[in-house]
């Protein structure tokens, strides 16, 4: 990346300041310059034309670089994932079905979990005794069938360590 779109946050800001001072200083100038025109008697349309339509160009443009600084951050601002956020966009779609449209509930979803972490939260509840031995062999031959040839252990034993002794597999007789 450039120098320039490393910093486009920094710069965006600073375009927006600089515009926001810019055009309250215009502001400043301009009534300042239209008292002094009212008070003098001079033309008044160039006084007023300066108080009024400068501010409101560099505000405008002050808007313009504020929208793009919010785009630009919410851009490198990685998207907080939540299934009670995506459940809560799945059913406001249903109810507004163009909303289905921007596939907002598909990118609140989280990720399915791998099939290291499902065996490492299986094995967990096992060592919590909230898995019986057989529930535990059961899910985990379901996750090895579905994991396919990624590389995995193939069997339980090299899968399920034993409570306490986290490098021994299950001997025969503990499988049971």
């Amino acid at each position: 990346m450039s120098r320039v779109a490393d910093n486009r946050p920094l710069l965006l800001f600073a375009g927006v300041v600089l515009t926001t001072a810019g055009a309250v200083g215009l502001g400043l100038v301009g009534a300042i310059a239209t008292l002094s025109t009212l008070l003098t008697g001079g033309p008044i349309l160039a006084p007023v034309a300066l108080a009024v339509l400068g501010p409101l160009v560099l505000f405008g443009l002050s808007l313009v670089l504020a929208v793009a600084l919010a785009v630009e951050l919410r851009r490198r601002a990685p998207l907080p994932t939540h299934q009670g956020v995506a459940d809560a966009i799945r059913r406001l779609e249903r109810i507004l079905p163009p909303l289905s449209r921007l596939g907002l509930a598909d990118r609140f979803e989280p990720p399915e979990p791998t099939p290291e972490e499902r065996r490492a939260e299986l094995v967990q509840g096992y060592v919590d005794g909230d898995l019986s031995e057989a529930d535990l062999e059961r899910e985990l031959e379901s996750v090895l069938e579905g994991a396919g040839d990624e590389g995995g252990p193939s069997t339980i034993a090299e899968t399920t360590k034993r409570p306490g002794r986290e490098s021994e597999p299950l001997t025969e007789r503990e499988r049971g």
